[in-house]
């Protein structure tokens, strides 16, 4: 029989990666020496002083009744700079862990993963807020000591445990979730720009479908329970709809967004925070690039409208004056910094214009 589709031959390559395990549920903090055991039995736990208080005792308990020592612990995490990730590495190099844990917010496992990344061993983190999807990438997001982003470095691999206790999850503060749902906002959108600048460029890897389905589950369940989630963790009730929320913010938004890329939503706030004239944490600057960069697009009016309808009504912000309102200068600096020389702005299929994006801001203040 003779070949055929020879086409495909010359077809792009596709790319998908995750962690090895993810476990998401009410005591599955339980799990983690148990999973870990195959890696070693020496761990080196990094996390942040009010993770660690809140999750040490568990992680600790953990690992030790299933053989595990630990050698080295570190609470001191309050960002995730180079000096940081230095300070760290030389520190785990002299106690000889078998693998890394880190324990916390996207500050604290990014600085985890980049630790874990130079002594050349496994990562595993645990989440004890829902603010970031950090936990189940291969990334980490550096800053400046004063928190101005600087750069992004993919690691090679992600992480080989991620544990999820959502009981842990459901009793931070409310707003955490609500800045995830934020972050999380974004994965469908930039995805989908990605997908098509890869498309038109033929530049590199492109995303699978099933990333790309990963991206509108996340969307769809942030729609559907992100508001009733709220509600209900207000009430102190931990209900189908945290959970769902708890996912798409952990595992469905994390695996959008690494396979394919991020876009101008996230360009937008790396040079929003670089102005060092905003306020606002990750989630909710990302929510406003999200609505922004849905609107540059061009995207049908109801769509935008829907965005900014539910940011409102959990309180994301869709106005400037909701972000400190940044002088001009500083919306002209970060609009030029997101166009020309933020990376995330290439993953658009066309280049974006800072002299557009500077309108389509002004459009978004109008309203729609």
């Amino acid at each position: 029989m003779s070949a055929s589709g020879g086409d495909s031959l010359n077809s792009p390559i596709r790319r998908m990666t995750s962690p090895s395990l993810y476990l998401q549920g009410k005591g599955a903090l339980y799990y983690l020496g148990q999973k870990a055991v195959p890696f070693g039995n020496k761990a080196y736990v990094i996390g942040g002083k009010t993770a660690l208080e809140v999750a040490g005792p568990r992680i600790r308990k953990s690992l030790e009744s299933n053989g595990i020592s630990i050698v080295g612990w570190n609470d001191s995490v309050k960002e995730c700079t180079r000096a940081n990730i230095d300070r760290l590495a030389e520190e785990g190099k002299r106690a000889g862990p078998h693998f890394v844990v880190g324990a916390g917010g996207g500050k604290a496992v990014d600085t985890a993963k980049a630790v874990a990344w130079r002594l050349k061993l496994p990562a595993m983190t645990v989440g004890t807020q829902c603010a970031t999807n950090a936990d189940a990438s291969a990334e980490s997001v550096i800053y400046t000591e004063d928190h101005k982003y600087l750069e992004f470095i993919t690691l090679p691999r992600n992480p080989v445990i991620v544990i999820e206790d959502t009981e842990i999850l459901s009793k931070a503060p409310l707003e955490y979730i609500i800045r995830g749902m934020g972050d999380a906002l974004s994965a469908k959108f930039e995805g989908e720009a990605y997908a098509k600048a890869r498309a038109k460029r033929k530049d590199r890897e492109v995303p699978t479908q099933a990333a790309l389905a990963l991206g509108d589950a996340c969307y769809n369940s942030l729609m559907e329970n992100g508001l009733k989630a709220v509600k209900d963790l207000k009430s102190g009730v931990h209900s189908h709809e945290v959970d769902q929320v708890i996912e798409a913010v952990k595992l469905s938004s994390a695996m959008a967004f690494e396979n394919t890329g991020c876009a101008l939503a996230h360009a937008l706030h790396n040079g929003l925070t670089r102005t060092g004239q905003v306020k606002g944490h990750h989630g909710e600057l990302v929510a406003y690039g999200t609505i922004v960069q849905a609107a540059y697009e061009g995207r049908p009016r109801d769509e935008v409208r829907n965005l900014v309808d539910w940011c409102n009504e959990l309180g994301l912000p869709t106005k400037l004056e909701m972000i400190g309102n940044p002088p001009k200068a500083a919306l002209r600096a970060a609009a030029e910094y997101a166009a020309d020389k933020d990376p995330d702005s290439h993953n658009m299929p066309e280049k974006v214009k800072a002299a557009e994006l500077l309108k389509v801001m002004e459009q978004v203040e109008r309203g729609f």
